[in-house]
């Protein structure tokens, strides 16, 4: 940091120590002795299973200052309460807002936004209200009917869409099934979220590749986290999601909570500035990735944020080796003739865990076996099943997000 930056960051950590060390149940015990401010790094992390245990001591405000309730996604472990007073609903609504100006829209545009607004979902209000903010015309579709998608592409001319990728892809599926050419139609931009879409070297993966082709579409990267009332977008040089500091700040750290290099894979540490309801300090969020600090090609100085490689909950250990299931789904979403799969893990032994690959669709089990073995150096075990099984497992019942990696270890 230069020393600019290094004032503000200071003043943001002393406003954001103060504030939690007075309001927040939790963290006014966690800093019960102490008598002046910390350096951050000395300040113990906190990970979900503690959210998970003490929920509602997180709370800063009285009830009746909530204004907004959401929840987690419940991935990992069950949803938690999240609760937004009114200036962290202005607060999301900017933090989206800066976003979508990464990915270059602006006022003109009509968005369309495939993500669910109901279930206690953070991501579709927080992608509405930063469109409101930036004056573009919305079209609240919703991610469950991908006809509709298509009817309202045809009728209201929609110059970008925010949607998961694979509902970007199911959605192609359906344009080419009606005989409608998504290539010749108005959507230039694809916000993608929840999933990955490029690779650790930061080019597009299979996935982002078939989008941009589908769409004729250009790919943007996000990650946002619902505890943190946050967002990251990439640019147009597509090097990572711009860190807004002003909100957020973000640690890289490895197994042993020391900071990596730049460029280096660790978990995402972070610590928000400006949240009245629950804020949070060094929150362990379980995803991995790496960080860029280099200026970026568009001008911005902001750090940026790789793409998520793994959660840490569900590393694999097969026969030695530790790999994420997001290796094996880039394999699978790569391969030719996979139409859909699921991962599923068991535990093996207590120094192993066993692999099963279901798979749907005409790929040959060899190429997959094989394909597998050169890219993670395993050979798991390969089934290939009916899209109805594959469809049950990726959405279960209650499932808010579609899922290729099922964790029964």
């Amino acid at each position: 940091m230069n020393g600019g930056a290094t004032s503000d960051f200071q003043s943001r950590w002393e406003a954001a120590f103060r504030y939690a060390a007075q309001h927040s149940p939790y963290y006014r015990e966690l800093f019960r002795n102490q008598t002046r401010v910390p350096r951050l790094s000395d300040v113990p992390t906190v990970d979900k299973s503690v959210l998970s245990q003490r929920n509602l001591d997180f709370l800063c405000v009285p009830r009746e200052r909530v204004i907004e309730i959401v929840t987690t996604s419940g991935t990992t472990g069950k949803p938690l309460l999240w609760m937004l007073t009114e200036a962290d609903v202005r607060r999301l609504a900017l933090n989206e807002r800066i976003s979508f100006e990464c990915a270059g829209l602006t006022e003109p545009d009509t968005v369309l936004v495939a993500v669910a607004m109901d279930r206690c979902f953070m991501a579709g209000l927080a992608y509405w209200l930063g469109l409101r903010e930036l004056g573009c015309a919305v079209l609240r579709v919703g991610a469950s009917l991908p006809m509709l998608v298509l009817e309202m592409i045809e009728r209201a001319k929609p110059t970008a869409i925010v949607a998961v990728p694979s509902f970007l892809r199911a959605i192609a599926d359906k344009a080419r099934e009606a005989g409608f050419d998504l290539k010749k139609g108005s959507v230039r931009k694809a916000v993608c979220i929840g999933e990955p879409v490029r690779d650790r070297a930061l080019a597009l993966n299979a996935s982002g590749r078939a989008i941009e082709t589908m769409w004729n579409a250009r790919v943007y990267s996000t990650y946002g986290v619902t505890e943190l009332a946050n967002s990251l977008c990439e640019c147009e040089a597509g090097t990572g999601g711009h860190l807004h500091d002003e909100q957020l700040h973000i640690e890289i750290l490895d197994d042993a909570a020391q900071p990596v290099a730049d460029g280096e894979t660790g978990e995402i540490v972070a610590t928000t500035f400006g949240v009245e309801g629950m804020p949070l300090i060094r929150y362990r969020t379980g995803d991995y990735a790496a960080m860029f600090r280099a200026p970026c090609a568009c001008g911005r100085a902001t750090p940026r944020l790789g793409p998520i490689v793994g959660r840490k909950n569900q590393k694999l250990k097969c026969k030695g080796a530790s790999l994420f299931p997001s290796t094996l789904a880039a394999v699978l979403e790569a391969a030719e003739g996979v139409e859909s799969f699921v991962v599923i893990a068991r535990k093996e032994d207590e120094l192993s865990d066993a692999i099963e690959v279901l798979v749907h669709g005409s790929a040959s089990t060899k190429a997959l076996r094989d394909a597998l073995q050169a890219a993670a150096r395993i050979a798991p075990q390969i089934r290939h099943v009916s899209f109805e099984e594959i469809e049950a497992l990726q959405m279960p019942p209650q499932a808010r997000k579609r899922r290729t990696f099922v964790d029964l270890r």
